[in-house]
């Protein structure tokens, strides 16, 4: 059992120097993440040259290993991990069970991908926690040549404060990283090329502002990752590996076209959705409904929350990812100061028998569809940025922050100015044919690579609270 001694925020400085003096003391540290009006708790846990961050109540695990230079990003719920090496994507080993090398197909040259990062230290110094803290400005553009096959304008900054910190992970980041290739379609490559301009010393980072800017300059995403409390506690080895039978891929992307792709994924007539479909494929071929939920509290109205489905989605959206982004989501959006929110894990007539077991008022059923509107390119930052972000030393923060996001960041790099999305959500009680609750919410985005799920959800859940809450 862990053996944590909690230190408060304002704790004296003499003690946070005694902290500091502690080079080889297992360090656990709680942040605070906000976007888009709302806000989420995450964990880093730091232990010798390895750092494990937990985003989004563990949806997403980003592991940094500085002494093999790499970082691990893992999705618990699918089983399923990457790694991204910070010097040669080429050399990293391949692990039993790997998805399988694409077949050789007729490779047509494009044009180049430029990465450039910038670091500016402002000057500007205060007092955190302590520590003396550095003021830090990261900018981080990709653009295409013209004759790219992949058509990218964007530009994505990091404003933060840093300290110097004994836990502090020193990954040697001015080594060279190149940011895995994304495969364009029709054989089509691209060349990528990645410039540093700038040296500042960054540190262990307390306080970071990331922005992302779509093409035409405006802004299409925001959120804050803020450190609230540090602590000591002996930490297993094992937090900061790839837990056993876990598969690697590729990236989470390809894993989850390649399970919609498979035969029945995409039947409407099916009644597993593709998101539930990427995931049983990516693990066992009957997954069974999970059973570990404690009893509702008294006066608590539970959300049983069933795999989202998903209707006509445009060529460029994938539909698995799609369909995760909107159940995950509504998971965390559907909760009020008596309502919370479960996942139903079971697929047809047995949503029903589950519904019952875990003590559901209500199924939620959602079904969402994306309509292609046309008008520029989407965000290319998505996975690149964060492959990026942890190649040259951003540190916890950012790296959790991009990870937090990944799958709607993931979503919103398709998304075209103009797109349309349509979100039909019902609420029904176990055993009931008669919907408690029922509407459509429909979103547009106004410029590309902007996040349109996450309002969207949001208005479909304060109605559907509201429904259910009414006496």
């Amino acid at each position: 059992m862990l053996k944590t001694t909690l230190f408060r925020t304002a704790i004296s400085i003499g003690c946070l120097l005694t902290i500091t003096g502690i080079a080889s003391a297992d360090t656990k540290v709680k942040s605070r993440q906000t976007n888009g009006g709302q806000t989420y708790e995450n964990t880093s846990y730091i232990k010798g040259k390895r750092q494990r961050s937990e985003t989004n109540n563990g949806q997403m695990v980003v592991i940094q290993q500085c002494d093999l230079r790499r970082n691990i990003q893992i999705m618990p719920d699918a089983k399923m991990y990457m790694i991204q090496p910070y010097d040669d994507p080429a050399a990293t080993s391949t692990t039993p069970g790997a998805t399988p090398a694409r077949p050789n197909t007729a490779v047509t040259k494009g044009g180049v991908v430029t990465s450039t990062v910038t670091t500016k230290d402002t000057g500007e110094r205060k007092q955190m926690f302590g520590y003396n803290a550095r003021h830090i400005i990261t900018t981080m553009e990709m653009k295409s040549s013209p004759d790219a096959c992949s058509t990218t304008n964007t530009r994505m900054e990091i404003d933060g404060w840093y300290i110097d910190a004994a836990f502090a992970l020193d990954c040697d980041s001015n080594r060279a990283y190149t940011p895995p290739q994304p495969k364009a379609t029709g054989g089509c490559r691209d060349r990528y090329e990645t410039k540093t301009i700038g040296l500042a010393k960054k540190g262990f980072p307390v306080w970071e502002k990331m922005t992302m800017f779509g093409p035409n300059g405006t802004q299409s995403f925001s959120t804050t990752n803020e450190v609230v409390e540090f602590s000591q506690a002996t930490l297993d080895a094992s937090l900061f590996d790839v837990p056993e039978g876990y598969r690697q891929v590729d990236d989470f992307a390809s894993a989850f076209a390649a399970a919609y792709a498979t035969p029945g994924a995409n039947n409407p007539s099916n009644n597993e959705s593709a998101a539930s479909a990427a995931v049983t494929s990516a693990n066992t071929p009957n997954p069974t409904p999970s059973t570990s939920l404690g009893p509702k509290r008294a006066g608590v109205i539970r959300l049983g929350v069933a795999t989202v489905k998903t209707g006509n989605v445009a060529e460029a959206m994938n539909a698995g990812e799609l369909a995760v982004a909107v159940r995950n989501t509504l998971l965390q959006q559907l909760k009020g100061t008596n309502v919370e929110a479960v996942p139903l894990e079971a697929t047809g007539a047995a949503i029903q028998a589950e519904a019952k077991q875990k003590e559901c008022d209500y199924v939620v059923f959602a079904n969402v569809s994306h309509k292609k509107g046309g008008g520029g390119f989407g965000s290319m930052l998505g996975n690149s940025a964060s492959s990026i972000a942890s190649g040259v030393g951003y540190g916890h923060g950012t790296a959790a922050v991009v990870a937090a996001n990944t799958t709607s960041v993931v979503v919103a790099q398709n998304i075209k100015a103009k797109d349309e999305m349509t979100l039909d959500v019902r609420l029904e009680r176990p055993g009931s044919t008669t919907p408690s609750f029922a509407q459509q919410f429909k979103g547009k985005a106004k410029s590309a690579g902007e996040d349109i799920i996450t309002p969207l959800v949001q208005q479909a859940s304060q109605a559907a609270i509201q429904a259910v809450a009414k006496p």
